[in-house]
């Protein structure tokens, strides 16, 4: 996958907000950070940084799931504003 620019990533998350996604699936977007505006997005039930794949690779003579996922280092102090994340109703 491509990565995301800071730009890009600025624009999809002003873009879920305005349209109120309750679901952002940011696997795979080559993201080292998390930019604090993620925090407009009080809505989203479910952030996803990173998921297997339905791919499997061997990887020092094992089987594993092909990873999807960023190099995020930390993230924001505002992901904390998503009161919603993980709830299901």
């Amino acid at each position: 996958m491509t990565p995301l620019t800071q730009t890009e990533l600025l624009n999809l998350i002003d873009q879920a907000a305005a349209e109120g996604w309750t679901e952002l699936d940011l696997s795979g977007k080559g993201l080292t950070e998390l930019p604090q505006e993620i925090g407009k997005l009080t809505q989203l039930k479910t952030l996803i940084l990173g998921k297997a794949e339905k791919e499997f690779q061997i990887v020092q003579g094992k089987i594993i799931p092909k990873l999807v996922t960023n190099r995020l280092q930390r993230l924001p102090d505002n992901l904390v504003a998503l009161e919603h994340l993980g709830k299901r109703k």
